[in-house]
């Protein structure tokens, strides 16, 4: 390894922007994966069957729901869960991705 070289990572160099850059991997996913746009499509479309679902989020109100509410709400759940699974997954192979890069910088690869 040259003795030139200067190991700067993303976050020393950008930490005042950082999650601005992770928000913006995540942004892309809606564009780019067809399976994310879906399970966000499957929600919406619950909370449209389901308006008062939407509520529960909502902390300065009780919501009082229906069993087929509830039903709707766990589903959400789980589909919001396989959502922030697609997320990390996402910000994770982004990680590798620049992890190479730094990589052929230094010469290594």
């Amino acid at each position: 390894m040259s003795g030139e070289f200067r190991f700067e990572t993303f976050v020393d160099t950008h930490s005042n922007i950082f999650n601005e850059y992770l928000s913006s991997v995540v942004a892309n996913l809606s564009k780019e994966n067809e399976e994310y746009k879906a399970i966000q499509d499957k929600i919406e479309s619950l909370y449209q069957q389901y308006p008062k679902v939407l509520g529960v989020f909502d902390t300065e109100q009780v919501a009082e729901l229906t069993k087929e509410e509830c039903a709707a709400l766990i589903r959400i759940m789980e589909l919001k869960n396989q959502l922030a699974d697609i997320e990390l997954q996402s910000i994770y192979f982004r990680g590798c991705y620049d992890s190479v890069g730094y990589l052929k910088k230094a010469g290594i690869l």
